[in-house]
């Protein structure tokens, strides 16, 4: 099985993670890119495209994932037994003009390369199959994301991540959980919070991650707001957090939402496209872009503990009966099984 990546790095590492799991297959991955701008992908693509043809000639299944790698990889997969994962349909999503009509045929030629194409929201199957029409759209299959349920952490292991991260006993810690990109929106997290804490609530915004808005973030840090920079413990702090803010313009299906989820924090995400289907009625929703809505959210869940432990224990279970790891490697199996002689 060779796994063909955009770039290294991102919520495709953690889903090829998860698929190794899946029994009888030998999972290699590749990235056509040394890094993620497209200038980097102009200059490394060309002397990395040999190996790449190289290593898929050799695998027995071809797995593509987001929608460049696959628009990029279209002849190997053409050229083999293939399958290829949405991930969001990021480039389609913010294409435009010229820009959108050449995602629109890549993805078509992907659709009709592959035995299928696996796309981690409804959302997203909704959105190809009115692209590629309903003969194609037979190739589609919606294989959410899936986790495990992280057990409860104990009194005095919360209590204890907690001081390392200098909260108060009072604090209502929300935590902002990945990379720190426009599409993401950590600053609109960042504003929604000073708010709240400007109106009395006592919030703390914990922002984990890194990104092209790390500077930025960090020159708005504050009581309010809370730089940990990467961290390589999320476990840890989902933990010690009370709340999720999500406020992202789009997602396919978040690992880190998922994760959340299955740890039981009350969850506040955005009408970006994919959290509203993640959280369903087990969450708040508010526009994108709309910290003073963001602020009202974080507001009143800090004020209401009896909210906040409900909303959580709707989460949990949402990620329990619709999101389980077992339920996306049997998705993902199938669509081997489909793709293989």
């Amino acid at each position: 099985m060779l796994h063909v990546l955009p770039h290294r790095g991102g919520g495709a590492e953690t889903y090829i993670d998860v698929l190794a799991a899946i029994g009888g297959f030998e999972h290699d991955r590749i990235a056509l890119s040394a890094g993620r701008s497209p200038a980097s992908a102009a200059a490394s693509l060309p002397l990395r495209w040999p190996r790449v043809a190289h290593a898929a000639r050799r695998a027995d299944l071809v797995h593509a994932h987001g929608d460049v790698a696959a628009a990029l990889a279209l002849p190997l997969l053409a050229a083999r037994p293939s399958v290829a994962t949405t991930h969001g349909l990021h480039f389609l999503r913010r294409a435009a003009g010229p820009w959108r009509s050449l995602a629109e045929r890549a993805l078509r030629a992907v659709v009709r390369a592959t035995a299928r194409t696996l796309c981690t929201s409804q959302a997203e199957r909704d959105e190809l199959a009115a692209l590629v029409g309903p003969q194609l759209a037979r190739r589609l299959a919606v294989v959410h994301n899936g986790v495990e349920l992280a057990p409860p952490p104990d009194a005095a292991e919360r209590a204890a991540i907690r001081a390392e991260l200098a909260l108060a006993d009072g604090d209502v810690a929300a935590l902002f959980l990945g990379e720190l990109h426009e599409r993401k929106a950590p600053l609109v997290a960042v504003a929604a919070a000073r708010a709240a804490a400007q109106a009395g609530a006592p919030v703390v915004l914990l922002v984990a991650g890194d990104g092209p808005q790390a500077a930025a973030l960090r020159a708005q840090a504050g009581p309010a707001v809370r730089a940990l920079g990467f961290r390589a413990d999320p476990t840890r702090l989902l933990a010690a957090a009370d709340v999720f803010v999500l406020p992202s313009t789009r997602e396919g299906l978040s690992f880190a939402l998922l994760e959340a989820m299955a740890a039981g924090l009350a969850l506040v995400v955005s009408d970006g496209a994919g959290n509203p289907e993640a959280v369903g009625d087990a969450g708040v929703v508010v526009p994108a872009g709309d910290s003073a809505a963001l602020a009202a959210a974080l507001e009143r869940l800090a004020r209401d503990g009896d909210e906040r432990r409900r909303l959580g224990a709707a989460a949990r279970e949402r990620a329990r009966t619709h999101f389980s790891r077992a339920r996306m490697l049997d998705g993902v199996a199938a669509a081997y099984a489909a793709a293989l002689p």
